[in-house]
């Protein structure tokens, strides 16, 4: 019964980690060349914002829907952060 529980445990654990974790891969966008180029262009940005949310999908990978979820929203965070520095 209690490897039941701590496995249980584990898989849990892992589920929720998956969000964050997705997240935190997604963030980096801003260290990348793509940054650089949305700077102040805001077609550039759409376009780009539209290229993520259509592109990245958990069919066919080993990702989970839930790690998708999350390296989509830190892509975006990421990028809108590059979009806005210049606007100051």
């Amino acid at each position: 019964m209690k490897k039941v529980v701590i496995l249980m445990l584990i898989f849990v654990g892992m589920l929720v980690a998956m969000w964050p974790a997705g997240f935190a891969v997604g963030y980096q966008v801003k260290e990348r060349e793509l940054c650089q180029k949305v700077k102040g262009n805001k077609v550039l940005f759409k376009f780009t914002a539209g290229g993520i949310m259509r592109g990245e999908t958990a069919e066919g990978t080993l990702r989970s829907s839930f790690y998708v979820d999350g390296l989509k929203k830190g892509m975006l965070f990421s990028l809108k952060q590059c979009f806005d520095n210049t606007q100051n």
